[in-house]
């Protein structure tokens, strides 16, 4: 038997080293702070887990009076939903997880009915919330906000080239600092920097958000002074360069005076903010605070006016001299809801009630009344059909009648009028995932082996059970000449919990072994193939290693395989179900010389386990330092992986090109051990070199 697995090892360690004819060079610099060219470079922490997306805890107290409603959570502008349900207990507390992206640690909450707004930070992996105990907020949002600016900090420590941010930086630095930046308490411990090109040579290195413990002149590289001084500095050179009138200039304000919408410091103006953090970072005590909360809310200052687009995060200070309400209307489609909004953005509370009424394709739905203070809002959410035409029409102080119509969101999940309950509702988790497929060997690190775009649309009903998941995955691109399949693993699910599964593609009966339900027998959990060779379903036609990641051959349209999965009745609840822990793997030479391959051979996401028809003899081998003693797969002894899961789309990288060089905050990310750039893939001022990158070349 040891032989027979011998031989196996050595017999798929020659087909590794041909699968994939790669110009490759692994060497490591000896230098002690060297330039990052590849991610072989890279000095990763041991724990960290290469993830973009987290799953949090969630518990939220819904209002204790009226009809039960669906609670809608999306991020701060509402552009993406997280969850819309109900509690699984028939209670008015929902607890459950969802899944965000790892940048994400705002949330924005929404009640039909409910006055807000409302907003609850993620802090130490879960979010609590209570309708019923929510402070009133008392600042005012009536204002010209035009011309602000903001940049990151990314942006900050670029190196000056064209019109960016670096350029910016170096221009107008004896301006702004002619004596030089020094953030800090200056009764404790400071940073400073005396010129620009020590900002850039600095380059915001992060770590965990800590207070110092010694002053700081022109710290370099390695100098890494927690991501809490990062946030801290790179909001003061916003704020200090748009106060000199060369960054975001507006005519009434300058981005100091604008005060916070909510949060743990609601109505307090940007200067007071920044004094009070400097003092916490510098040592002279955090005054209540934490020090993410000082990290969460500089970096809120950076995003509040991201390259000019304004995030609801800073709005005006109050105006003594005006005493009035003031009264907007504003609709958005939050699938499948339509939210209309009621906002008073004026300098006074509203004295008396005033009535509204709805509208659904011109037939009226109900009527209500609405009274706020200043800033609050009340978001009515109604829900329909794609050519549903909802208008809400509402009385204001000053005798108007402000109207908002807009068109129905999405497919039908209840029909018109409103949650009233009786409906189940569809949650939705997307991304996209990026191989290597040359494991236990390692590979050239573009991440383009296997291109993948997810979406699950899981379907519930109003006790949380989950009925059916829809699952959509798009190949988008192949940069290998294996024949690779593809399947994934629900950790929660049991395969007795599956009715059926249809839709995916799998015509190789001999690797692999499909039950009558759809499942793959031999799994003691929920495991669907969902094709068995990307190169059969995606052929390649022009030549090349594989498929849309070689500039020299034509692109060729991605391919969509459409799985159904129907769940038997209360089997899983959503939250038991948990989404985001799904575990994908590609299986690799599922054919090998027009014959029949392996199945044992499984790449999966770091850490993630392989499925019970995974051949163990791999573990260890080559470059894998697997552990099942100690729960760690798929990573190397550095603790690299061989596949990432990006939270939201992604661009990959051309052939032949380490995605250190195209994406430009991975590395970054990456030896921060997840703090540092956790939107790395964004397309955002800085964070791209876009000829590197395959979608950019060919103009999708």
């Amino acid at each position: 038997m040891k032989t027979i697995k011998l031989f196996s090892v050595l017999f798929i360690f020659a087909i590794l080293v041909s699968g994939c004819k790669r110009d490759k060079n692994n060497d490591v610099d000896p230098d002690v702070d060297p330039i990052i060219e590849s991610v072989n470079d890279l000095q990763v922490p041991p724990d960290f887990n290469w993830k973009t997306t987290k799953t949090i805890q969630v518990s939220v107290n819904l209002p204790v009076s009226g009809d039960l409603e669906p609670l809608i959570i999306t991020n701060r502008d509402g552009s993406k939903r997280y969850f819309r349900g109900f509690p699984e207990d028939g209670s008015r507390t929902i607890n459950t997880v969802i899944t965000i992206p790892t940048y994400v640690y705002e949330l924005r909450l929404t009640y039909n009915g409910a006055v807000g707004p409302n907003m609850a930070f993620v802090s130490d992996g879960s979010l609590t919330y209570d309708f019923n105990n929510r402070s009133k907020s008392t600042r005012v949002v009536g204002c010209d906000l035009s011309g602000f600016t903001t940049y990151s900090k990314g942006g900050w420590g670029q190196k000056s080239a064209g019109n960016n941010v670096g350029s910016l930086r170096d221009e107008y630095w004896d301006q702004v600092y002619p004596n030089g930046l020094v953030v800090g308490d200056a009764n404790n411990y400071t940073i400073t920097f005396n010129g620009t090109e020590d900002v850039e040579n600095w380059r915001f290195p992060g770590g965990g958000p800590e207070v110092l413990t010694q002053s700081w002149v022109n710290p370099g590289r390695r100098d890494k002074l927690g991501n809490m001084a990062d946030q801290i500095i790179a909001a003061r050179l916003n704020r200090d360069y748009n106060a000199a009138g060369f960054l975001g200039v507006n005519p009434n304000y300058d981005l100091g005076e604008l005060v916070f919408m909510d949060g743990p410091f609601a109505n307090m103006t940007v200067n007071n903010f920044l004094a009070m953090a400097e003092i916490a970072l510098g040592g002279g005590g955090l005054n209540g605070f934490s020090v993410n909360d000082y990290k969460d809310a500089a970096e809120n200052i950076i995003n509040s006016f991201h390259e000019g687009n304004n995030a609801g995060i800073l709005y005006c200070p109050t105006d003594p001299e005006e005493n009035d309400p003031f009264i907007e209307l504003t609709s958005t489609c939050v699938h499948p809801d339509v939210i209309f909004t009621i906002t008073n953005t004026g300098d006074g509370d509203m004295t008396s009630e005033y009535s509204g009424t709805m509208y659904l394709n011109n037939v009226e739905q109900g009527s209500g009344t609405y009274q706020l203070a200043v800033n609050e809002t009340m978001e009515i959410v109604v829900d329909g059909y794609n050519t549903d035409v909802f208008r809400l029409e509402i009385e204001t102080p000053q005798g108007e009648i402000l109207i908002e119509e807009i068109t129905g969101c999405g497919e039908e999940e209840g029909g018109g009028g409103g949650g009233n309950g009786d409906d189940g509702t569809t949650e939705q988790l997307t991304g996209t995932l990026a191989y290597e497929d040359l494991w236990p060997g390692k590979g050239d690190y573009d991440f383009n082996d296997l291109v993948i775009d997810y979406n699950f649309d899981v379907n519930k009903n109003d006790q949380e059970i989950v009925q059916s998941i829809q699952a959509t995955f798009v190949v988008k691109a192949f940069g290998a000449s294996y024949h690779n399949g593809f399947g994934f693993t629900l950790p929660t699910v049991f395969p007795s919990d599956i009715v059926s599964v249809s839709g995916y593609d799998v015509i190789n009966t001999t690797v692999f072994n499909i039950a009558g339900n759809g499942l793959e027998n031999g799994q003691s959990k929920a495991t669907i193939i969902v094709f068995d060779d990307a190169r059969r379903i995606m052929p390649q036609t022009t030549g090349g290693i594989g498929v849309n990641t070689q500039l020299e051959y034509d692109f060729i349209e991605p391919v969509t395989v459409v799985v159904d999965i129907v769940f038997a009745n209360n089997a899983v609840t959503y939250s038991e179900l948990n989404i985001g822990s799904f575990n994908p793997f590609i299986i690799v030479n599922t054919v090998i010389n027009d014959a029949p391959g392996v199945r044992g051979l499984e790449v999966h996401l770091p850490n993630y386990p392989p499925s019970d028809l995974f051949d163990d003899s791999y573990l260890g081998t080559m470059e894998d330092d697997s552990s099942v003693a100690e729960g760690r797969y798929f990573v190397t002894d550095t603790n690299l992986p061989w596949a990432i899961n990006i939270a939201e789309g992604f661009d990959w990288v051309i052939e032949f090109q380490d995605i250190t060089g195209a994406h430009l905050f991975f590395a970054e990310w990456a030896q921060s051990g997840g703090i540092n750039y956790p939107d790395w893939y964004k397309n955002n001022t800085g964070y791209r070199d876009h000829s590197k990158i395959y979608p950019t070349q060919i103009g999708r």
